[in-house]
């Protein structure tokens, strides 16, 4: 009776090993997967890591880049300004003592010029100085009803900033499309207003216009504020 009890006892004992080297593999098998979830897991914090140093990296070389080239413009609108202060100094645009006093050829043309010089063409004249600073002298004179304040006058005219020669504006820009107005009205700068008086059909009258007598403080589309203002006007009628 014992014996066959101990039999019974190791026969069940052995039919519980196979349930429980399934567990043991199921338990390693874990083990092994949660190995490979931490190795995985380090792998990604590591590579985030190595990313964010680069990022870092690669956004510091774009500022130091960018920087450089910020400073790179700076540097190259300084000579050019620098440049054109230089070419201003070296030729008055009003009037160039070593041009001869003939009327520029863009001006005694028969056709109509396409488009206003790019800088005033040199010529050699004696202005009137009014006291306010305003300046002119007549490249040309011309003939007929001289203007007075009322009359409607009409003209081509071209405009340059007086410290750089630098062309601002035009009729002649404008297909030669001319602009009339009536002087002494407002309607014009200041220096306009005093300038053209007495000016007659054909005359080209050149003006140098302080800034008080043009936009003064106020910046005009490309006119810079507080710019002195150069101007060949061509009349064309008197009425």
């Amino acid at each position: 009776m014992t014996q066959t009890a101990q039999g019974k006892k190791g026969g069940s004992q052995r039919q519980r090993r196979p349930g429980q080297r399934q567990q043991e593999r199921i338990r390693r098998q874990i083990r092994r997967r949660r190995r490979r979830q931490l190795i995985m897991a380090s792998t990604v914090t590591l590579l985030i890591i190595i990313l964010a140093v680069l990022g870092f990296w690669q956004y510091q070389r774009v500022n130091a880049q960018q920087a450089a080239s910020r400073e790179a413009t700076a540097t190259a609108v300084s000579k050019a300004h620098a440049n054109a202060t230089a070419t201003a100094l070296a030729r008055n645009c009003f009037i160039d003592s070593s041009a001869s006093n003939q009327v520029p050829s863009i001006y005694s043309a028969t056709a109509t010029p396409t488009a206003g010089p790019a800088t005033a063409p040199a010529v050699n004249a004696t202005p009137v100085v009014k006291s306010d600073g305003l300046k002119y002298f007549d490249i040309r004179t011309g003939s007929g009803t001289a203007a007075k304040n009322g009359s409607t006058v009409e003209v081509e005219y071209v405009g340059w900033l007086a410290n750089t020669c630098k062309k601002f504006d035009s009729s002649y820009d404008r297909n030669g499309q001319p602009f009339s107005f009536t002087l002494g009205k407002g309607q014009v700068i200041k220096g306009w207003d005093e300038g053209l008086l007495g000016v007659k059909p054909g005359t080209i009258r050149r003006l140098y216009i302080p800034a008080k007598l043009g936009y003064g403080n106020q910046a005009q589309g490309s006119i810079p504020a507080n710019s002195d203002l150069i101007f060949d006007v061509i009349v064309l009628s008197v009425k």
